[in-house]
C-alpha cells in the first residue's frame, strides 16, 4: 500500500496490529503503532489494548505498563475496562497483587467501572496466594454491586476450595450456581477427575450426593465423551434411590448419539417414556439431533411429525435441526418445504435455520437463490453473522467469482460484523480473492 503511494488508515493499521498480536509478533505490533503518525492516523483504544493484552500474556508486564503510561498522554485515547482488565490479570498474575488493588482503585476514580472479568481475576489471584478471606471479599463486592458472577468466577473458587480440601465449600459454590441457574462446568473444561474426585471425597466423609450433584457428574462424563462412567453412575444414582430429572436423563442421551450409541439411547427414550420424566422440548431437540447426526433421517422426520400428537410444539431450534439433516442427506427440496413451513406455524427462521438453507442452496450451486435468501434475511430483521459471511465468501471462492466475495468482505468492513470477525475475514481470505481476480484478468487480456 505505502509502495503504491495509499496511506494506511487506522482501521488498516488496528487490523494489521491485530494479527501481529495474535501471532505474537507484538515487537512488529509496536513498531507499526509508532509509524501511525507518519500516515496522518493515530492508534485507537483497540489497538493499545491488543498490544497491552499480548505483552501481559508474555509475561511483560513492566513493558504493558509503560505502554499504558503512553496511552494516559495521548489525550484522543481514553482507557476502557478491557485494557484495565488485560493489566490486572497480567499484575495478578505476576504475584503483584497490592498493584491489581491499586488498578482497580484507579478504575474506580476514572469511572471505569469494574466488570466480572475484572473481579474474577482479583478473586483468583488472591485464592492461589492462599488468601481465602480477601477472595472471599471480591466475590461479596461484586455481588453487592450488582455484578453477577458467570462460570469462570465459580470454577475459580470451586477449583481452589476442592485443592484446599474445602469440599463443603466447593459444593456450596455449586449450589449456588444451580440457584443462579449458570451451568456448572466444573466438568467440562479438563478438570473432569477433580470433579470425580471431589464426588468421592463427600462420599468418603459420610456425605450422601443429591440428585443435583449426580447430575452434574454425569452431564461432565457425556460432554467428555465418557459414556461408560456417565452409565454406570446413572444407574448407581437410581439404585440410591434418587430420580434422575430431565436434564440428566436429556444429557445422557445426548452423549450416547454423540458416540453414536443409537440403540441404548433408544432403549433410554422407552425407559423414560415408561418410568422416568416426561421429555420436553429440549428432550426431542436432542433425539431429533441425534438422529440426524447419526443418518438416522427418516427415524427424525417420524419423530419430528409425531410430537404434536402428544402435546409438544416445534420450535425454531427443530426446524433448524431437521432442515440441516435434510441438507446434509442431499434432499434439498424436502429442507425448502419445510422451511417455507416455518412462518406458518406462527415461528421466525433464525440466522441458524438461513445459513442452514443458504450453505445447502451453495452445495447443490444455486447462488442465486442463496443471494435471494440474504436478502429476506435482512429485510427480515435477521442480521447475517460470521457464518452466513463465511458461507457466502467461500461459496463464491469455489464457483470462481472473486468479485462477489469480495462484495460480501467489503459488507464485513461496513459493519455487518464485529471488527474482530472481520478483521479475521479480511486476513485470512483476502489473498485468495485477489489471486483468483488476477487470473480473471489474465484469463481476459
Amino acid at each position: 500500500m505505502t509502495e503504491t503511494g495509499i496511506q494506511p488508515d487506522a482501521f488498516t493499521c488496528s487490523t494489521l496490529i491485530h494479527g501481529l498480536c495474535k501471532t505474537g509478533q507484538v515487537g512488529c505490533a509496536l513498531q507499526l503503532k509508532n509509524n501511525m503518525m507518519k500516515w496522518n492516523c493515530r492508534p485507537s483504544v483497540v489497538s493499545y489494548s491488543a498490544i497491552i493484552d499480548t505483552l501481559c500474556r508474555g509475561g511483560l508486564v513492566d513493558e504493558a505498563l509503560i505502554l499504558f503510561s503512553d496511552m494516559h498522554r495521548d489525550l484522543n485515547v481514553l482507557p476502557d475496562v478491557v485494557v484495565y482488565n488485560s493489566l490486572i490479570n497480567g499484575i495478578c498474575n505476576s504475584g503483584r497483587l497490592n498493584e491489581a488493588k491499586r488498578l482497580l482503585k484507579e478504575m474506580a476514580s476514572r469511572g471505569i467501572f469494574a466488570s466480572v472479568t475484572t473481579y474474577s481475576c482479583m478473586i483468583h489471584c488472591h485464592c492461589l496466594h492462599g488468601r481465602w478471606e480477601e477472595a472471599k471479599r471480591f466475590f461479596d463486592a461484586m455481588m453487592d454491586q450488582g455484578i453477577l458472577p458467570n462460570t469462570v468466577t465459580f470454577n475459580i473458587l470451586i477449583d481452589s476450595c476442592s485443592k484446599d480440601g474445602m469440599m463443603e465449600d466447593a459444593w456450596g459454590y455449586l449450589n449456588l450456581m444451580h440457584q443462579m441457574h449458570i451451568k456448572p462446568d466444573l466438568c467440562l473444561t479438563g478438570r473432569l477427575q477433580e470433579a470425580a474426585k471431589l464426588f468421592d471425597l463427600m462420599v468418603d466423609r459420610g456425605l450422601e450426593p443429591d440428585e443435583f450433584r449426580y447430575s452434574v457428574l454425569i452431564i461432565g462424563y457425556c460432554k467428555n465423551r465418557k459414556l461408560d462412567e456417565a452409565t454406570q453412575l446413572f444407574k448407581k444414582m437410581k439404585r440410591s434411590g434418587l430420580q434422575p430429572d430431565t436434564v440428566t436423563y436429556t444429557a445422557l442421551l445426548g452423549g450416547l448419539y454423540r458416540v453414536g450409541r443409537v440403540r441404548e439411547a433408544e432403549r433410554l427414550v422407552s425407559e423414560m417414556q415408561s418410568f422416568g420424566p416426561s421429555p420436553n422440548e429440549v428432550t426431542y431437540a436432542t433425539m431429533m439431533n441425534g438422529l440426524c447426526k447419526n443418518r438416522k433421517l427418516d427415524k427424525a422426520v417420524e419423530l419430528f411429525e409425531s410430537m404434536e400428537g402428544i402435546g409438544i410444539i416445534a420450535n425454531i431450534e427443530m426446524y433448524s435441526i431437521l432442515t440441516y439433516g435434510l441438507c446434509q442427506a442431499g434432499q434439498l427440496e424436502d429442507a425448502r418445504k419445510l422451511f417455507i413451513e416455518i412462518p406458518n406455524k406462527g415461528l421466525t427462521p433464525n440466522v441458524v435455520t438461513y445459513n442452514t438453507m443458504i450453505k445447502g442452496l451453495f452445495r447443490d450451486k444455486m447462488l442465486l437463490e442463496a443471494y435471494t435468501l440474504f436478502i429476506e434475511m435482512e429485510e427480515k430483521g435477521c442480521s447475517p453473522n460470521a457464518r452466513t459471511y463465511d458461507t457466502f465468501i467461500n461459496g463464491f471462492l469455489r464457483a470462481k467469482e472473486p468479485a462477489k466475495a469480495l462484495q460480501f468482505l467489503r459488507k464485513m468492513r461496513e459493519g455487518y460484523l464485529s471488527p474482530a470477525a472481520a478483521r479475521f475475514q479480511l486476513l485470512h481470505l483476502w489473498p485468495h480473492c485477489l489471486c483468483l481476480l488476477r487470473q480473471n484478468i489474465a484469463l481476459k487480456k
